[in-house]
């Protein structure tokens, strides 16, 4: 690594001691970090400038890995808006001179209309009022498509405030088609406008400010379609379900609103004694409770496995109690007819109360002839068969 210019030169680990060369290879280590760190890591589309990184849109943070809670909307000091409407002029025939918008006939006839429908509508309950203009002429008598336009300082509520002008232009308008008619004697007069009522039609208004648009231009372009416009503060802003102090805020109760790919979402948060569960992390489990049980069922599952232990030894004893040795149904066994008499040598009275009976006797038996005398005769009754009578 090569450190800084003016960061003076590398220690050397020659002849340090073990807390000196620890210290030296931890600032080494720093420098290296340093040197290493010139360039940082940028995500979301940042760029690195050399200092710091420049995130795209919507996107903060030194790595520009969070999203932008909200936006400031520019909002104008003044705000435009139009109404289109149609007119039908029954006392004037169309001709093909008035197609050409740059013909006299035309000009003289947007003039004659324009005028009229500026003494219609200006008033002293219509001063957003500032023009007309005329779109094209139609045949049809003279079909005038054209739009009336509005100014008006903004405000918060400046949709409502066009509204209500729309109405008034449609009132205005109403008015004044249904006063002339074209059957009418006064028609017959150039000087004047005479109108079909019928074919008059009024739009709704266009506003040419949108602060929605801001939204979707400002924010990040996989999460545009979660923002929307709100009052932040008294004043408008592109904001989220996530955004703190918003009318609309999601209530996460026990967790944190975060804003996914998905939509707005709530990551609940475990505290000392609950966890929080749910959509909106409303659900807690108290871990005591859960402790508790836990132990419990722990608890019960040892008992369980002594019990049965003990039922597994006790059985174990009664199997072998079953196996012991008798020699009498031995010799039962062996085939021979009637039954045996003498047995008492092998199962004698103090044999009888034995818990592990002959056989036990048996595997332990361990005989010792040192001081048997061979000559000796030993004489055994032999046990006798007695034949059961027929």
């Amino acid at each position: 690594a090569v450190p800084r210019a003016g960061a003076g030169p590398a220690p050397s680990l020659r002849g340090a001691s073990g807390p000196m060369q620890l210290f030296r290879v931890l600032r080494l280590l720093w420098m290296l970090r340093a040197f290493l760190g010139s360039t940082g890591q940028c995500y979301n589309g940042g760029i690195w400038n050399g200092k710091e990184c420049i995130c795209a849109q919507g996107y903060l943070g030194y790595q520009c890995k969070s999203l932008k809670e909200y936006f400031s909307i520019e909002t104008p000091q003044k705000i435009n808006a139009t109404v289109d409407l149609k007119v039908k002029v029954t006392n004037r025939n169309f001709t093909d001179d008035l197609k050409d918008n740059s013909s006299a006939a035309y000009k003289n006839f947007v003039q004659v209309f324009k005028s009229r429908m500026d003494e219609v509508y200006r008033g002293n309950n219509f001063p957003q009022y500032r023009g007309v203009n005329v779109k094209r002429l139609l045949r049809g008598s003279i079909m005038v498509e054209h739009e009336v336009i509005m100014e008006a300082n903004y405000t918060s509520g400046y949709l409502e405030l066009f509204e209500n002008l729309t109405k008034i232009v449609r009132a205005k308008i109403m008015n004044e088609t249904g006063q002339l008619h074209g059957n009418s004697k006064d028609c017959k007069s150039l000087s004047l406008l005479c109108y079909d009522e019928t074919a008059t039609s009024v739009d709704p208004v266009k506003v040419d400010f949108d602060p929605q648009e801001q939204c979707t231009k400002k924010a990040a372009k996989e999460f545009a379609q979660f923002y929307y416009v709100d009052e932040l503060d008294g004043k408008l802003a592109c904001v989220t379900k996530c955004t703190p102090g918003t009318k609309s805020e999601m209530d996460c109760h026990h967790g944190r609103c975060q804003l996914q790919q998905s939509g707005p979402r709530c990551v609940c948060l475990n505290s000392d004694t609950h966890w929080y569960s749910g959509e909106t992390c409303e659900s807690s489990t108290s871990k005591s409770m859960v402790y508790g049980i836990v132990g419990a069922v722990v608890a019960l599952l040892v008992v369980l496995v002594v019990v049965l232990i003990v039922l597994l030894s006790r059985s174990q004893r009664k199997w072998h109690r079953r196996q012991e040795y008798d020699v009498s149904q031995e010799w039962q066994d062996a085939g021979y007819p009637g039954s045996f008499e003498n047995t008492s040598i092998w199962e004698g009275q103090d044999l009888k109360g034995d818990t592990f009976g002959l056989e036990n006797i048996y595997r332990n038996f361990q005989p010792s002839l040192r001081s048997v005398d061979p000559t000796t005769e030993l004489h055994i009754q032999r046990p006798t068969v007695v034949t059961t009578a027929q």
